[in-house]
């Protein structure tokens, strides 16, 4: 099945994109700002996913709020440790990418699954260097995986971008007369 390439109306469709990734992603921030229950909700699933998933490796793990408890130690969560701004970023990039609406739909139910996914291997691994290696968390934490967030919005995107396929056909070299 081929997909017909969306008209551009802008010379430069890189610019184009580079704007319309600012203004979804403004947007985002806008309505976080003015929603609080979406960073609520946010936190709140993290928490959930992340006790759920203790449970499944029968580890020990309590919950108390925010909060997450197993092996002694314990983390709170925050909204800088739930996977809803990196999805935004991500959710930014795809809308703003010219491809049809399915797609985008399809890559933004790939990548949350793919971003949450990720989060909640970062806050069991977090966890585990806190019981076993506490003072290798604060490197990890801030560090180690911050950047491993970056690198799984890249690849998420990445692969999406393949599943696509080309977004422009491609062009065919000027010939001098």
């Amino acid at each position: 099945m081929s997909r017909k390439p969306r008209p551009t109306n802008s010379k430069n469709p890189v610019m184009r994109f580079l704007a319309l990734c600012v203004a979804y992603w403004a947007g985002a921030l806008f309505v976080l700002s003015r929603i609080p229950a979406v960073e609520r909700f946010g936190i709140a699933i993290t928490v959930a996913t992340v006790e759920k998933a203790f449970q499944l490796t029968g580890q020990e793990v309590r919950r108390a709020g925010d909060s997450i408890f197993a092996g002694g130690q314990g983390v709170s969560i925050v909204a800088d440790c739930s996977p809803h701004v990196p999805y935004l970023i991500f959710a930014a990039v795809v809308l703003a990418f010219p491809s049809g609406w399915r797609q985008r739909v399809l890559g933004l139910v790939f990548g949350a699954i793919v971003i949450h996914l990720f989060n909640t291997l970062r806050i069991l691994a977090l966890i585990q260097i806190l019981i076993w290696r506490p003072d290798w968390f604060d490197f990890a934490h801030v560090y180690l995986w911050q950047t491993g967030t970056v690198l799984v919005l890249f690849a998420t995107f990445a692969l999406w971008l393949r599943w696509i396929g080309p977004a422009m056909p491609a062009r065919k070299p000027a010939v001098a007369s």
